[in-house]
């Protein structure tokens, strides 16, 4: 009889010590997901979703516009923008601010986007931290990612470019191909194509026609100005023309 009750105690005991341990393992939590991310306010809303006048008092205000798509007009009273996508146009009166254009953006004082395909305009700055295809027109300062088309400014600064940047003060970039034209133009990377101003400089490869009073490039191409070094020509520094092929 003790040994029956000294079995049936160990039993209990373990069973006691495995339901604990049984007990003590949480179980997994199921997380609803938003569907197609409506909820995700740094999410763009599905591109069917959308409408055709959107009317914006401040960026987020009413919070529906900051991630949603317009087909047609978007416009700020007395600024727009958020990480959604314009497409048509975008124009405000102090600021205009939408992530993704396709078509226009315009402002009395600033725009900015990520990516751009059209026209970017403003009064005092115009900003791109992406990619512009188009047009970037605005007064002082102008700043894009990479760029297929044309920028205009007191100040032009862009990556690597493809097509026409002015700069009447300054025209700086990485990678350039085409024309580029400023008081003091800058390519810091490979240039192909013609370079304008009273101080040119190109980087290395391509090929470039500087045309200047002070010209510097480490690759080939042809200067004519004042003075024009080039590293890899006959004779590194010369007035008037030299070149290099």
């Amino acid at each position: 009889m003790k040994k029956f009750l000294v079995f049936s105690l160990m039993v209990g005991c373990l069973a006691g010590v495995f339901a604990a341990e049984a007990a003590s393992v949480p179980e997994p939590k199921v997380q609803a997901k938003a569907f197609g991310n409506y909820n995700d306010p740094d999410t763009p809303q599905p591109l069917d979703k959308w409408t055709f006048l959107q009317i914006v008092f401040l960026p987020n205000v009413p919070n529906s516009t900051w991630n949603s798509n317009v087909y047609g007009l978007k416009t700020g009273w007395v600024a727009s923008g958020g990480v959604g996508r314009v497409f048509g146009l975008e124009v405000s009166w102090v600021y205009s601010g939408t992530d993704t254009i396709n078509g226009g953006q315009a402002s009395w004082v600033a725009v900015k986007s990520r990516d751009l395909n059209g026209l970017q305009a403003a009064f005092v700055t115009a900003l791109n931290t992406g990619s512009l295809n188009g047009l970037q027109a605005t007064g002082p300062y102008a700043l894009a990612g990479d760029v297929q088309g044309a920028q205009f400014a007191f100040i032009s600064q862009a990556k690597n470019f493809i097509g026409i940047q002015g700069g009447l003060a300054l025209a700086l970039s990485k990678g350039f191909t085409g024309f580029q034209a400023g008081a003091v133009s800058i390519a810091d990377g490979p240039f192909t194509g013609v370079q304008c101003g009273f101080v040119n400089k190109a980087g290395e490869d391509g090929g470039a026609l500087q045309l200047g009073l002070l010209n510097m490039t480490n690759g080939k191409g042809v200067q004519f100005g004042a003075i024009n070094y080039n590293k890899d020509a006959w004779i590194p520094v010369f007035p008037i023309l030299n070149f290099s092929f």
